[in-house]
């Protein structure tokens, strides 16, 4: 008898290693996929806030503002199309959905700027790496389990 697609119960071990394999490999393309365009966001999102802070004078918080606007806009478009790969059912909900999640992350961002910025003294660009970094790890997670999740 052949597998059917909807089938959930594996009918024996040979099968259930097969499909344990293939979620496995399809779970670590996906978090490839998230980390190439994780580097690449947070080199778009480091670079915008250089630019904004350093070479403009924009105060940090606004240009962080500015630049977190900016970089979950990119972050949604490519986590939809090439991590995801999420069809989309309503895309005004998806949008603010993932806005919504991003705002956690964002208040996470700014206060790790605040403490590095304001007060310990240290680099500001150094600072937004570091906060940015932890608001990725947290937005992998938010992005798969709320907004882009599997029916």
């Amino acid at each position: 008898m052949e597998k059917h697609e909807l089938d959930p119960i594996p009918k024996n071990e040979v099968e259930l290693e097969a499909e344990l394999e293939a979620v496995e490999k399809k779970a670590n393309n996906e978090l490839q996929l998230y980390a190439l365009w994780g580097v690449i966001t947070v080199v778009f999102n480091v670079a915008l806030f250089y630019l904004l802070y350093h070479t403009f004078g924009v105060e940090y918080q606004v240009a962080n503002l500015i630049d977190w606007f900016f970089s979950v806009l990119f972050s949604f478009i490519v986590n939809k199309m090439f991590v995801f790969q999420h069809k989309t059912v309503s895309l005004v909900k998806e949008v603010t959905t993932f806005y919504g999640t991003r705002v956690a992350t964002y208040v996470i961002e700014a206060i790790i700027l605040w403490l590095g910025i304001s007060l310990m003294g240290v680099n500001g660009t150094m600072t937004k790496v570091i906060g940015h970094g932890i608001a990725l790890v947290a937005n992998y997670f938010l992005s798969k389990w709320l907004v882009f999740k599997k029916n």
